[in-house]
């Protein structure tokens, strides 16, 4: 029986050039912007700390000062125990990387696979945040328990939800059981909007993954560019010859990385705030 090698690091690259929401950001990072008074960032710190994680690998540039500053281990250390109920809880050990130059997140989980070795890693991009019980990694968690393979979530999306994502990651294959697919393909990264029929729905991968060393020899196998290296072909490799399931996550997700799902999930967590439900 294969030896399922317990979860506890996470590659979590920030030093993108948020190129989709330059329209909000300005000047300041994007993984900065405001969603209910916290910054995009303290949604997947919060989600690593309440998933068990221990080891976090932050892939930076030296162009996000501010967003380098919240993370430093006393800024974010205060600002997490300003928080009800995580004061007790004990915060992973960041690591930064640098990202020298903005050549693609492929390219920058590649940065981090020194002090990955050969273990299995969870992959969390900040600009997904779900709203619910149970946060995205911990729902995919005990799926890799049982099996040991590549893990990913997945979100159902209907009719004009789609303006509010990018249509990369739409995937397809066939039941493993209630709420998990076994994966065979992800449609690729295009421009063009996520246009859905108003009756419509299709179920999306997001940027939740839990992966195994090997995802490094996908990346390289899928690189074509030195300046833009993308990790979509090397997932897409993935599901076409390992055992890859997406689980289909409970609660409400967004792509915070889309001008229109940044704007929902701001309008969502003004209104749980006013309710108390949050």
């Amino acid at each position: 029986m294969k030896e399922i090698r317990q979860l506890t690091k996470a590659i979590v690259p920030v030093a993108g050039l948020g190129t989709r929401m330059q329209s909000l950001t300005k000047d300041q990072p994007k993984e900065m912007l405001p969603i209910g008074g916290r910054p995009l960032i303290f949604y997947a710190i919060r989600e690593a700390v309440l998933s068990g994680l221990k080891e976090l690998y932050i892939v930076i540039t030296e162009r996000k000062e501010a967003l380098r500053d919240y993370l430093e281990p006393e800024a974010l250390q205060r600002f997490m125990h300003s928080e009800e109920h995580y004061e007790d809880i004990p915060l992973p050990r960041l690591t930064f990387i640098d990202q020298p130059i903005p050549a693609g997140s492929g390219d920058a989980i590649y940065h981090a696979r020194g002090v990955i070795e050969e273990e299995p890693f969870a992959l969390m991009m900040p600009d997904f945040i779900l709203f619910g019980d149970t946060p995205a990694l911990g729902q995919l968690i005990p799926l890799y328990e049982r099996y040991g393979c590549d893990i990913v979530g997945l979100i159902s999306v209907q009719g004009r939800e789609g303006e509010g994502f990018g249509n990369v990651g739409i995937v397809q294959g066939h039941d493993k059981e209630p709420g998990v697919m076994a994966i065979r393909s992800l449609s690729s990264k295009i421009a063009d909007p996520l246009i859905i029929g108003k009756d419509e729905h299709v179920l999306k991968a997001v940027p939740r993954w839990i992966l195994g060393p090997h995802f490094f020899e996908y990346l390289e196998r899928a690189r074509v560019s030195q300046d833009d290296w993308d990790e979509t072909p090397a997932l897409q490799m993935l599901c076409a010859e390992r055992e890859v399931l997406g689980k289909i996550l409970e609660g409400r997700g967004f792509d915070v990385g889309n001008p229109l799902g940044y704007k929902a999930a701001a309008a969502l967590a003004a209104n749980l705030d006013a309710g108390g439900k949050r």
